[in-house]
């Protein structure tokens, strides 16, 4: 700063600016370091961003990891250790602040560095060794990605505490703060805390796994992941909801896919006119002759109500689970087709227009006296 207040001659200035050229000069400075942190931390963060699409080799997989996380803690080290430059222009020793603290900041930005990439390395393994123990033997592999998510915000607890250290608190102090901080976010974030007690419950005794079609909460969908704190569902539409385990828990659960093959409860609307005996047999006969329906003795066809308008008919089959939506649509199309060739009709509601000869004559106004009107006659009798 001194060079720069010595290039300018201020002799000739006002003595109103010659006193406040200092000053400007030197929080000038301080504006432009800071811009200039602003600006390394933010390359700093775009490259570690860079880095985790790299090492994720799929934007899914990236969309969501720890990596912004890794990526907004490395641009915050970097301010941090870039800080003695507008502190030393201020008049602070920072080269005192660099010899001091600067190692430990570097110790402590490496720590968390290398847990984000081991925590992603072995959640990314353990998955791994899931997905192939469930296409090899069939194993289950909701438990492998429960501890996935588990070991890695393990290992990024630990990495913070190292980190901690390294800038300078005590093992002692370090300590009693957790002791004092796990009090204060255990009464603070009690629904959480009952997210990972229920999520724990979910992964012990597994009522949906990873790859089940389930509701949950009046929610259905695919489930894609299950973390300690929430559960992920894909939808048909290919939206993605997240439910937090404690509601997960404590409401009705419903597995679709549980089970090996699924039954179908389908609904026919026939005429009061029709024979009731015939359009069984047909309806059973469509169920018999489609292949993809299982164990033709589990065929089980009635009269379920009469309707206004209709008898509605009943067909009771199974079919393998994954064939559920497809059975279910050939089924209600062969049905269609079998009644039109029988000749077996499926009736609709029908509306009764009632039209009168002649409008009634509507009462006085002034006296209010009640007048006859005419009877109402059928448009279409013959005359």
């Amino acid at each position: 700063m001194d060079w720069i207040l010595s290039a300018v001659n201020t002799n000739s200035w006002p003595s109103w600016a010659q006193s406040f050229w200092p000053h400007g000069v030197k929080w000038g400075l301080v504006l432009a370091s800071a811009v200039l942190i602003w600006f390394v931390s933010k390359v700093v963060k775009m490259a570690v961003i860079a880095i985790g699409r790299w090492a994720s080799k799929d934007t899914e997989a990236f969309e969501g990891s720890s990596w912004d996380l890794g990526a907004s803690i490395a641009r915050f080290g970097t301010m941090f250790a870039l800080l003695p430059l507008p502190l030393g222009i201020i008049g602070y020793n920072w080269q005192g602040m660099v010899e001091t603290r600067g190692p430990g900041v570097v110790a402590a930005v490496i720590t968390i560095f290398a847990a984000i990439v081991i925590a992603n390395w072995v959640a990314r393994s353990m998955r791994s060794i899931g997905h192939k123990a469930r296409a090899r033997a069939g194993a289950d592999d909701t438990l492998f990605a429960f501890a996935a998510s588990l070991v890695k915000y393990i290992i990024f607890a630990v990495a913070l505490v190292i980190a901690l250290t390294q800038v300078g608190f005590s093992p002692t102090s370090m300590a009693a703060l957790l002791g004092g901080a796990a009090l204060a976010v255990g009464l603070a974030l009690q629904d959480t805390l009952k997210s990972v007690a229920a999520g724990v419950m979910l992964a012990i005794f597994r009522p949906f796994r990873i790859g089940d079609y389930v509701e949950l909460s009046g929610i259905d969908g695919e489930v894609t992941d299950i973390t300690p704190f929430t559960t992920s569902l894909k939808q048909v539409d290919n939206k993605v909801v997240m439910l937090t385990n404690d509601r997960v828990w404590a409401e009705p659960k419903i597995n679709f896919t549980r089970m090996t093959r699924r039954r179908l409860d389908l609904y026919f609307d026939v005429s009061y006119s029709d024979d009731l005996n015939h359009a069984l047999n047909v309806l059973r006969g469509v169920a018999e002759d489609n292949g993809r329906v299982l164990a033709n003795d589990d065929i089980w066809v009635g009269v379920h109500e009469l309707g206004d308008w209709a008898v509605k008919l009943r067909l009771r089959a199974f079919c393998a689970t994954p064939e559920f939506v497809d059975v279910r649509a050939a089924l209600t199309k062969e049905v269609k087709e079998a009644f039109d060739a029988e000749n077996i009709s499926i009736p609709f509601p029908h509306q009764v227009e009632i039209q009168y000869r002649g409008s009634p004559r509507k009462p006085s106004a002034m006296t209010h006296e009640p007048t006859d009107a005419p009877s109402p006659t059928f448009d279409g009798s013959d005359e």
